[in-house]
Formats: structure tokens, sequence, C-alpha cells
């Protein structure tokens, strides 16, 4: 029971002693062995816990979208020529047409989002979209929240969810983050609930902390980024336990099961490898009738990577899940007080660990 208590709660990440570079705790320092089971989840659920789904799904699929990049700092060479040339002569109201036209020419069209939207559709899903909110002189800047709101207006229109892609000291910095979160609800025109921080930077429990006063309803961010799985033993979504205040956080986690980076960069796997990880994840949250959530980058829908997914979803569908965004997922076990009684169980694996 105890190893369930110290997974679940993450308490050896109270004390990171061997981040990486971004802050990250990682797979390969800890003891969990079990990486690629929900047992937390399978404890839930062998106490009495029974998810159920709309329609008799018998598990649910969150795929969601870090959007990290819409433009290629790149533009022709010629165009920038003929900008230089008109602001020369003084020609400002040509020079500006000129310029118009490389920022155009800038988004690419692997990266954008129409592309990733009608692959979705097809398969008839609804996913979660997580922008970026950051100002110019920023680390990873790519875009304004006002450069893009016809980007917004479309990601919207298809029936799907924006959440906050928080920036790099967004996790670690509360004000910071309601900037941040303000910004993008102003262009959006939407209530930002769902966050997931850049390069799933996470301090425990300090991010929750700052989620709850920051009024989000859930965050997404809890996966190892060189390991997919199961970070905190769980397949389900929870309000995660503050070891230091003893109570549970009024903030909700979606734990983050696989990521396409995880799969191909940290883990280097080749595809056939990586398909096999997925499936046994798959199967691992079917069985538990819990929530397998899919991380996919909207820059990685060509070559190997393009064709990992189409054969990801293939799957997905043949095994007929709710597919939903994150928003509507947590929406529903609060409403039918799934939650509740998760955290019933869970309360008691705490209160026996420390009797």
């Amino acid at each position: 029971m105890n190893n369930l208590y110290n997974l679940f709660t993450c308490s050896q990440e109270y004390s990171n002693d061997f981040p990486d570079k971004f802050g990250r705790a990682r797979f390969y320092n800890t003891h969990n062995k079990t990486i690629f089971s929900p047992v937390v989840s399978e404890e839930i659920c062998s106490k009495g816990l029974k998810p159920y789904y709309p329609d008799g799904k018998e598990f649910a699929v969150c795929i969601s979208h870090d959007i990290d990049h819409l433009y290629l700092h790149q533009s022709s060479p010629r165009k920038m020529v003929n900008f230089s040339k008109e602001l020369a002569r003084g020609r400002f109201n040509r020079s500006m047409g000129h310029l118009k036209s490389i920022v155009r020419d800038r988004i690419y069209k692997d990266y954008d989002l129409q592309k990733l939207i009608e692959i979705n559709n097809r398969y008839n899903i609804h996913s979660t979209y997580y922008f970026l909110s950051l100002e110019s002189d920023e680390e990873d800047y790519n875009y304004s929240p006002d450069q893009i709101q016809d980007q917004f207006k479309y990601v919207l229109e298809n029936n799907n969810e924006i959440g906050l892609h928080g920036g790099h000291i967004a996790y670690s910095n509360l004000e910071k983050l309601n900037q941040e979160k303000q910004l993008l609800e102003k262009y959006t025109g939407a209530s930002m609930v769902g966050y997931r921080n850049h390069y799933l930077r996470f301090e425990i429990p300090a991010t929750w902390r700052n989620l709850e006063k920051s009024g989000f309803l859930y965050d997404t961010t809890l996966g190892y980024v060189d390991c997919a799985g199961f970070r905190n033993g769980m397949c389900y979504p929870f309000y995660p336990f503050d070891i230091e205040k003893n109570k549970f956080l009024n903030i909700i986690e979606l734990p983050l099961i696989i990521m396409d980076v995880t799969l191909f960069y940290y883990m280097r796997l080749d595809a056939s490898i990586a398909f096999k990880i997925c499936k046994q994840l798959i199967e691992s949250v079917k069985a538990c009738k819990g929530v397998l959530t899919l991380l996919w980058h909207n820059n990685f829908l060509t070559g190997e990577m393009g064709a990992f997914y189409l054969q990801l979803l293939d799957y997905l569908k043949s095994e007929d899940p709710w597919f939903t965004t994150s928003n509507e997922l947590v929406t529903w076990w609060k409403k039918e007080k799934l939650l509740e009684q998760s955290q019933e169980i869970l309360g008691a694996l705490i209160k026996n660990n420390k009797e």
C-alpha cells in the first residue's frame, strides 16, 4: 500500500534532486517499475469504482495538440529585397505591401491547423489545442495571440477546445501564469479552463497550487518527457494530494500518457516498437475503463510521424472509445460523481498510509 501512496502522490518529486536542464523530473531517475501499468487506477477500480461513458463506450480518449509553432521564420529573399528597395525609396505603402506578403508566406502549410483539423474530422475527433501566449522577446516565441484570431475561430468552429500552453516560466510564476491566461482569453473570446505547460515543465506541488489559484479547472501536464506511460500510476482524472498541506487540491489532473516526441526523440523508438507500446498502453487503459491521453504536435503531420499518427488513429477508432475534449472529459467525471467516488477511495489509501 505504501508504494501506491508514494506513486500516486509523486512523493519522491517533492525533492527533485536530479532534474534535467528544464527542471523536469526524469523517469530514469525513478524506481517506477510499473510505468506501463496504471496500477493506482487498477487499485481504485478493484475497490469499486466503475467508470462509464456516453453511448456505452468502454473507455475515453482525449487527443490534444500543443501549438508550439505556426510559422517558419523564413521568407522569400526576393520579397525581402523588394521590401528594402521600396522602403529606401520612401515608398512606405508599397514596402508595407511586400512586408505583409512576407508575413503571410511565413505560415507553413504543414503547421497550418486546417490540415490537422481536417484529419481529426475524418475520424470524428474533437480535440484540445493548447496555444502559447507569449511576448515577442520571450523564449520560443513564434506567434502572438492577436495575430492568429482566424486560427482560433477555425478551431472553435470545428467544435474543439482551446487551452493555455504555459510558457517556460509560467509553471512556477503565478503572475506570469495569470498574464498569459488573460491574454489568451482576450483574443480567443473563450474562458481558459485547461492547461499544459511548455516542455512539460512542472513543479510538484507548486504548479498545481498556482493553477488552483488562477481558477483553472484542470491540468494535463503530468507525464514524463522521457518515457510514455503512467507517471503516477493513474489513467483517471484526479484531484492531486498535497503532502505538505495534507489535503486534496481543487484542480483536476488529467495525466498525460503518450506524447509524440517522447516516443521518437527521447525513447528513440522505431515506428513498429512505438506502436506496440502504444497498443499496450491503450489496452491497459481500456481494461480499467480509463482515459487515454495522446499529445500530437501540429508540426508532426508529415513523413513517418504523420503516418504513425494516422496508424494510431485507425487503431483507436477500431477500439471504439469515446473521443472527447479534455474539458468535456473532466466535466463528465465531475457531473457523474466519478471524481468524487475516486477521491473517497484515494482518501482511504492515504489515511491507511499514515496509520
